[in-house]
Order: structure tokens, then C-alpha cells, then sequence
């Protein structure tokens, strides 16, 4: 509407300043003129359609990246909650148990906030703020992870065998607190308690956060492929 306009404008302006100039040659001028800004306009508006396809791509796909960089750290917290703690978490003797885990803290949660931004245009900014709580949680879990390794690795299982103990060997909670001393037992002890919780914790707050991304993406980006998890079964 606005080229005819302005192509209008222009055609009278021609036809009133040039009255004498033959009707057919103004025409044709102005049918040219016609062209030559539709040419343009729609240039313009499939330029601009096709910035903004891209642009929907690659948000997907960043999209798709922080689902799974977040489904792999509740694999991570799941996996090791399942396997390390969930056995021994209501016994007493939990700082002892649980036994140091490999390559846990070596895993690295990596989430592009600049590459999901758009959710802030999204009116979705809320999330971003979990998404930050969780990594942080994330990090705190890795780093209890690795001190309490570190303990009972170098301290706990060295004293425990050099006073005769192997793996499995009964013996009491006051004998035990006695070899390692009461300095390490209440360290481990509050190590090994704040890891219970940290892993429950973070496997819950994960699953939840990835419920959320995938609901709110699955909005943004309708009828496109959105990660979801899928769990085999749900254990406590």
C-alpha cells in the first residue's frame, strides 16, 4: 500500500507538471517507478523473512543444547544419588558406606546464557534465574563430591586398614570414630550429610528445570523437534 501510494503521488504530481508530455510515456514511467519499488519491497521482505528462519534455528537449536547439557547433569546427580548414597542414606553409618566415586567432578555443566537470551524476549526470564540457581547447586554438589572423596580416600580408609580393617569388616560406629579421630569423623560425617541432601536435591531440581525448558520451548518453537527426557522408571 505504501509503494502504491507513493507511486500515486508521484504519477500526479508527473501529470500535473507535465501536462504536455504524451499520457503514454508518463505511464510507462510510472509503471517502471512501480516496478522498481516492488522489486525492492519484496527484496526486502524475503531478506528479512529469511534472517528471521535462521535466526528461529539457531535458537532451537540452542534450545535443544541446554536441555541436554541439563538432561546430562541429572543423569550425572540421578546416577550417583542412585548408586552411592539412595543405598545408605538412613544408615548411621553413611559417612562410611558411601564410598568415593571416579570422574565425578569432572563433569562440567556448560549453559550458553547469551544463546537462550531470547527468552527474555519470550517474557521467560524466570527461567534463566533457575537455570543459574541449578548451576550453582551443580557445583556445589561436584565440589562436596570431591573434599568428601579426598577424606575418605586419604584419611578414613588408610586408618581404617592400618587398624586392621578391610572392606566389610564389621565394627562399630564408636570404634571407627575412634581410629579415624574426632576431628575427621565430624568433617565426614558433615560432608557426607550435605552430600544426601545435595544429591536428592539437585536430581529433584533437575528433573523439574527440564520439565520446565521443555514446556516452555515447546511453546516458542510449536511444531518443531524440543528434547524431552524420558525416564525408564522413577527410584527413591
Amino acid at each position: 500500500m505504501l509503494i502504491i501510494s507513493i507511486v500515486s503521488f508521484c504519477s500526479g504530481a508527473v501529470f500535473g507538471v507535465l501536462s504536455d508530455v504524451d499520457k503514454n510515456t508518463v505511464i510507462g514511467a510510472a509503471a517502471t517507478l512501480i516496478a522498481a519499488f516492488s522489486g525492492a519491497y519484496f527484496a526486502y521482505r524475503f531478506s528479512s523473512e529469511r534472517e528471521r528462519k535462521k535466526k528461529k534455528e539457531v535458537d532451537l537449536v540452542s534450545a535443544n543444547r541446554v536441555i541436554f547439557n541439563m538432561v546430562r547433569a541429572y543423569n550425572q546427580i540421578a546416577g550417583f544419588n542412585r548408586q552411592f548414597v539412595r543405598p545408605h542414606k538412613e544408615s548411621p553409618a553413611a559417612y562410611l558406606e558411601i564410598k568415593p566415586s571416579l570422574g565425578v567432578s569432572n563433569i562440567d555443566l556448560k549453559i550458553d546464557y547469551d544463546s537462550i537470551s531470547f527468552l527474555i524476549s519470550e517474557g521467560k526470564a524466570e527461567i534463566l534465574t533457575e537455570l543459574t540457581e541449578f548451576e550453582e547447586l551443580f557445583l556445589i554438589f561436584l565440589e562436596t563430591v570431591e573434599r568428601r572423596n579426598q577424606i575418605h580416600l586419604n584419611i578414613v580408609q588408610p586408618a581404617m586398614e592400618a587398624a586392621g580393617f578391610i572392606q566389610g569388616s564389621p565394627v562399630s560406629l564408636e570404634e571407627a570414630d575412634g581410629i579415624i579421630g574426632a576431628r575427621v569423623s565430624n568433617i565426614i560425617k558433615n560432608l557426607t550429610f550435605e552430600l544426601i541432601r545435595l544429591a536428592q536435591h539437585g536430581e529433584d531440581k533437575s528433573e523439574k528445570l527440564i520439565g520446565e525448558l521443555h514446556k516452555v520451548m515447546s511453546g516458542i518453537f510449536v511444531g518443531e523437534n524440543v528434547i524431552k527426557m524420558k525416564k525408564i522408571e522413577k527410584q527413591r
